[in-house]
């Protein structure tokens, strides 16, 4: 039956992978791509700096700049580095309207948080958007991933902050990114505790540093960032 079943859906409602374009076979595809290109998704391996997830680290231990010049959030990690297929799946789902490919890839988010070996969460928040651009995108890709990881951890989502600016980081130069103020993220209300920051990209670390400064403010004794992709340092080659 299942076979039969499998025919009629390839003759009748032809789909291809969203990623690599080739024919979407009835089992194993998730949201639209196929089970090769999840397969094809690159985790970081080896060491990283247990501060700011850098994955080029030489060796074990905060790397140099962690050392002399620390982030106000605990620790920071991401599932692997923005290229390939991570990225183009990380493109579809923010920027071409995929909300369905939250749940999926929030999947890939629970191996990069056990691998951290973290203290667990007391809640789950996600970097906010703006009204304006919210409403032109119609949903927050950074919302739906932390509130797919809140169902799987069993932690609470919470939304302490809103966004107020451009807000978006996109298209900047990285010189410019460092500026971003906690200012840029009013506090809505009160949190406690320790404090699960999750985002789509981390590529300098100015949106998750200024959304934990306003964490702070608004009450969290501990803040971790946890992102699906980070950008590799320029120069170097993912």
């Amino acid at each position: 039956m299942a076979s039969l079943a499998e025919a009629l859906a390839q003759t009748f409602l032809p789909s291809t992978c969203a990623i690599c374009r080739q024919a979407l076979p009835w089992q194993g595809s998730r949201a639209g791509v196929c089970s090769a290109c999840w397969d094809g998704v690159v985790p970081h391996g080896g060491a990283a700096c247990p501060i700011c997830g850098d994955p080029e680290v030489e060796e074990e231990g905060a790397c140099l700049a962690c050392r002399t010049s620390p982030p106000p959030w605990h620790a920071a990690a991401s599932v692997g580095p923005y290229a390939g297929t991570l990225r183009e799946m990380v493109l579809l789902f923010k920027s071409h309207g995929r909300d369905e490919l939250a749940a999926p890839l929030a999947d890939l988010l629970l191996p990069a948080v056990r691998r951290a070996g973290w203290p667990p969460a007391d809640a789950l928040t996600a970097v906010p958007m703006t009204w304006a651009r919210r409403l032109r995108r119609g949903y927050n890709q950074a919302e739906l991933l932390a509130c797919a990881l809140a169902r799987d951890l069993g932690v609470p989502l919470v939304r302490p902050l809103s966004r107020r600016g451009r807000g978006t980081q996109v298209g900047r130069a990285r010189g410019e990114r460092v500026h971003l103020s906690a200012s840029a993220f009013p506090v809505r209300r009160s949190i406690n505790g320790r404090v699960l920051l999750v985002d789509d990209v981390f590529t300098t670390g100015a949106t998750a540093a200024a959304c934990t400064r306003a964490l702070q403010r608004a009450g969290a004794a501990e803040v971790r960032v946890l992102t699906l992709a980070r950008t590799p340092k320029p120069g170097r080659i993912p």
